[in-house]
């Protein structure tokens, strides 16, 4: 049998290349921060990039992606971490969002986190938590704009560590 490997950016060169150079990126070298305490002790925050928003905010821009394909939306949106399933509404052209509105825990696990915290296994789940919408070709805007201002929120907050639920 032969193994084949599958490029499933090959319709998207930016993408291509971006994914290749990942591959021969050098794990040794790659920026990491140890915690300084137990996970237990620490406040955590959770990063979607489900598309989420609460209800009455405004969604993710899916009328300038249809018009622009190859554009997405790179700002973010921050939630209450009270913020119940019935609060939100989730925003994506790449996702079956039916599954979230069945169970969020799927890509967005609040619930999972609220039981941690009960239990001890996290200190705290952060009073905010926030979502991206997970199709941006041109990354730049996210990493420039958007990225900082959900650290500096995360600093202001005092949160120690950030759970990333791609999707």
């Amino acid at each position: 049998m032969t193994v084949r490997e599958v490029d499933s950016y090959c319709f998207n060169p930016r993408m291509r290349d971006y994914v290749r150079a990942l591959r021969r990126a050098d794990p040794a070298a790659t920026p990491w921060a140890a915690l300084e305490k137990p996970l237990s002790e620490c406040t955590v925050s959770l990063i979607s990039s489900a598309g989420i928003h609460v209800k009455g905010d405004r969604p993710f821009d899916l009328d300038r992606e249809r018009r622009e394909p190859t554009w997405g939306d790179p700002t973010h949106r921050e939630i209450p971490r009270t913020a119940g399933p019935d609060d939100v509404e989730y925003t994506h052209l790449h996702i079956d969002t039916g599954y979230l509105y069945r169970d969020r825990n799927v890509a967005w696990p609040v619930d999972l986190f609220e039981a941690y915290e009960r239990e001890g296994v996290v200190g705290r789940l952060a009073d905010t938590l926030y979502s991206v919408y997970g199709y941006i070709p041109n990354h730049g805007p996210l990493v420039r704009r958007t990225a900082p201002a959900i650290v500096a929120k995360l600093a202001d907050e005092g949160v120690d560590a950030v759970f990333l639920f791609p999707v």
